[in-house]
């Protein structure tokens, strides 16, 4: 993409801010950047809000230039999520990214069998010595190991790929400039030779504290599966593993050493509520070999048309409705549609957001209605189907 093209889009993120749930669908809506900054630029811009419309006059173009700057000087590239390189799976979360900074190869992020691997930043010798077994044979047959740059078992993981010269992703919680976290800088050096570091936050931002549950929607989006390695019930590792299970993601668990030693307590919550026991590397291998690849369709793109919710409504065959029951009575378009696509196979939260574009909240209400009158029930953590009340009264 051109750089004065680029200028854009680092102000469009400027103005609406990291991790905005609103910024891709007004993307789809306005795929020509250059197009939505000149609507933006507007007064009575109805699709801003009043802190946003702030931004916007706080906020010239200059100093999305000056970023670019920035990132020419410390050899950053910067992909948008229309670019070619950008990651499929990255499209179907509820808030992706509009933008990423990386350093290395980026083209790293084809590798059809990526894994997401978390852990903690003092693990026990025990989660050492498995996660280094692990890590080394799950790269050494071909996976990709995604982790978040930190001190332990992330690090671990990254330094399993890179002894066997393999690429390796790390997704940061700051600028890709900055020095966090001290001491792995040469570790750093070493992944941009072999595979990639990525970030959303502009070159300076410091590790704030918020940044990483934010960064952690990333870092489970970017592979099909999550490994958690070693984790207490509070930590930021399960923050990662419940994304990935909102995500629709598959969540692995090295089995904890001790069931009453709280450093194990994540694994062991994990494991009681449908995680995968990990007991050798093929556990994680075959499950990766048998996943589809992520259909290239869904990438934003000026030359796709935007799919409204309406339209999908209206696609919903009338011999497919609830039925003239009661409750079928009261039942708005956009259940009626969540019924439609629950019927065709169980879907979470976040699967349903990204079919239907409707905002979390709004599906959130709408399933939890649907629950209390019974037409659907939940399978698995954040998973819905229909109840036989719906297919009884569709056949009818």
């Amino acid at each position: 993409m051109q750089e004065d093209i680029l200028v854009y889009w680092l102000w469009l993120v400027m103005v609406m801010g990291f991790a905005n749930k609103q910024t891709v669908p007004l993307l789809r809506e306005h795929p020509d950047i250059i197009e939505l900054y000149s609507l933006m630029q507007q007064p009575d811009c109805t699709f801003l809000n009043e802190r946003q419309k702030k931004h916007v006059r706080q906020n010239p173009l200059s100093k999305a230039k000056d970023i670019l700057e920035l990132c020419r000087k410390k050899e950053m590239q910067i992909i948008t999520c229309q670019d070619a390189l950008y990651p499929e799976r990255l499209l179907q979360i509820y808030n992706p990214p509009a933008v990423l900074f990386c350093q290395g190869k980026p083209e790293v992020l084809r590798n059809p069998m990526p894994l997401t691997v978390v852990g903690t930043r003092h693990p026990s010798e025990y989660s050492i010595r498995t996660t280094k077994r692990l890590c080394s044979e799950l790269a050494e047959a071909g996976c990709m190991l995604i982790s978040g740059g930190a001190l332990g078992l992330d690090s671990l993981a990254h330094q399993a790929a890179l002894e066997q010269q393999k690429p390796t992703v790390s997704v940061m919680g700051c600028g890709l400039d900055c020095n966090y976290p001290k001491g792995t800088q040469a570790m750093k050096e070493e992944i941009k030779q072999n595979g990639v570091i990525l970030s959303e936050y502009f070159p300076g931002m410091p590790p704030y504290s918020n940044n990483f549950p934010v960064r952690n929607r990333i870092l489970s989006a970017l592979s099909p599966a999550v490994l958690v390695t070693e984790a207490n019930r509070g930590s930021g590792c399960m923050i990662t593993a419940n994304l990935a299970c909102e995500q629709g993601k598959t969540v692995f668990c090295i089995p904890p050493a001790d069931i009453y030693n709280k450093r194990y307590s994540g694994q062991a919550i994990l494991l009681r509520d449908g995680a995968f026991c990990v007991c050798s590397a093929e556990d994680i291998l075959q499950y990766l070999s048998n996943t589809e690849p992520v259909r290239q369709q869904e990438k934003i793109s000026p030359n796709l048309p935007e799919i409204k919710p309406e339209e999908l409504v209206a696609s919903v065959p009338e011999t497919d409705a609830p039925g003239q029951d009661a409750d079928a009575d009261t039942l708005s378009e956009e259940e009626e549609l969540l019924l439609r696509l629950l019927s065709e196979s169980e879907k979470n939260t976040n699967m349903l957001c990204c079919l239907t574009g409707f905002s979390l909240e709004l599906i959130s209400m709408h399933l939890f209605e649907l629950e209390e009158m019974g037409w659907i029930r939940s399978t698995r953590r954040d998973f819905y189907t229909v109840t036989d009340k719906y297919h009884k009264l569709s056949k009818a």
